[in-house]
């Protein structure tokens, strides 16, 4: 995503004064008559709505990089204490491991994901750093567990027993704690499932996207089946509606 800067809000709001400015006086100008003595009006017209919109454009860009830069700044506070709090934990390691695993180097964030590298351990080791990182699941999000491929072949850096003893570790304690598994060719990454919807939630969502949703699919599909089925379309459409409304309505909170 590209930050936007102080600089970039009266840029943009700049920019779109002075193209209200020059439409609005161009209407106002063909409004008024086109004669010259409607020249000055028509400018000073553009110029109040050109100034006008301008400064509200400027208002709410101002407030959208305070908050975006308050965001930004708290999100960094986060992750600096995923980091510090993982760390923390398994400081005990780089004794255990004599020296073939410190946490500053191994614990560290990669391309904005908290990382968690598990060369140089054991399966044991492996196995109980998995325990500690379930221990402090609600001081986590995203979390990305390299284990090697478990095979000498293509790591020898790597016990290829790591690998089987930390999926079958998560398979029984993640999706206790809300955390999702996506495995891969070489690391595991742990997503945060999300909280699910109250019984409430989700029937106020389903309340509100219900009508106009059915409306829309219903319509959109009597028209697609043509004149011949368009009672079917319609039937289809509105059952479909029915269908991804229920879906809308039980999405997860992945912000947690």
């Amino acid at each position: 995503m590209v930050e936007v800067r102080l600089t970039d809000a009266f840029l943009i709001s700049s920019v779109i004064a002075t193209m209200v400015f020059v439409m609005t006086s161009m209407m106002a100008f063909f409004y008024f008559g086109m004669d010259e003595k409607q020249i000055e009006p028509a400018l000073r017209v553009g110029a109040v709505l050109g100034i006008s919109t301008g400064l509200i454009v400027l208002f709410f860009a101002i407030s959208r990089v305070r908050n975006h830069t308050e965001k930004g700044q708290l999100r960094d506070e986060k992750r600096e204490a995923e980091v510090a709090s993982l760390r923390k934990v398994l400081n005990y390691l780089t004794t255990d491991s004599d020296g073939a695993w410190i946490s500053d180097e191994r614990v560290r964030r990669e391309r904005g994901v908290l990382t968690l590298d598990l060369h140089g351990l054991n399966a044991a080791q492996a196995s109980r750093t998995i325990e500690k990182l379930i221990g402090i699941r609600s001081q986590l999000k995203r979390v990305r567990i390299i284990t090697g491929r478990g095979e000498r072949l293509h790591d020898k850096s790597a016990d290829p027993g790591i690998r089987p003893a930390v999926i079958q570790r998560l398979k029984i304690d993640a999706p206790r704690v809300d955390w999702q598994l996506l495995i891969k060719s070489g690391s595991i990454t742990l997503r945060p499932m999300g909280k699910a919807p109250t019984k409430i939630q989700w029937f106020t969502r389903f309340v509100v996207f219900i009508a106009p949703m059915c409306i829309v699919m219903g319509f959109s599909f009597r028209d697609l089946a043509g004149s011949s089925y368009s009672d079917q379309g319609l039937i289809f459409g509105i059952t479909s509606g029915f269908l991804l409304t229920a879906l809308l309505a039980s999405h997860r909170d992945r912000s947690g």
